[in-house]
């Protein structure tokens, strides 16, 4: 029997398609947190979130997302990345990016945008960037 040989551009194709899957992969698996003043921008991948602290009507920690069906992004293992929609009250647009599903979460809500769910890999990480939130937003209230 003879041994084919593949053509070396079905070779680079796959090659490509492998490399471009795992940094997609890579990109998405971390949240990316840029710190500007007067907020930060939460980054995931292809996903990202400008949030002024001016804006900010809701902040809390939780212990889990509600249900919720997914408009586009992803699940793997315990990170769930995307923009979801709750059907039981009705709101659209939720955006997640959850490094671990087991960690508790921040909810948070700006103005009237939909709700983001945040947390990173490492819950004293969370924990910490939370306390750090809140001493952000104690700073930018209006004193009476």
């Amino acid at each position: 029997m003879a041994i084919r040989k593949r053509h070396w551009l079905w070779n680079t194709v796959i090659a490509l398609t492998i490399v471009i899957c795992l940094a997609a992969f890579i990109l998405h698996s971390k949240n990316w947190i840029r710190q500007e003043e007067g907020g930060f921008t939460l980054i995931s991948g292809f996903y990202y979130s400008e949030i002024r602290y001016d804006s900010i009507k809701k902040v809390s920690m939780v212990s889990r997302i509600p249900e919720m069906e997914r408009e586009s992004g992803f699940s793997a293992w315990a990170i769930e990345k995307g923009i979801f929609r709750d059907t039981i009250q009705g709101l659209e647009g939720i955006r997640v990016y959850v490094d671990n599903l087991k960690n508790p979460k921040i909810m948070l809500q700006q103005g009237e945008s939909p709700l983001i769910y945040f947390n990173f890999k490492d819950s004293l990480e969370t924990a910490s960037f939370y306390e750090n939130l809140l001493e952000d937003l104690k700073k930018k209230e209006p004193e009476n």
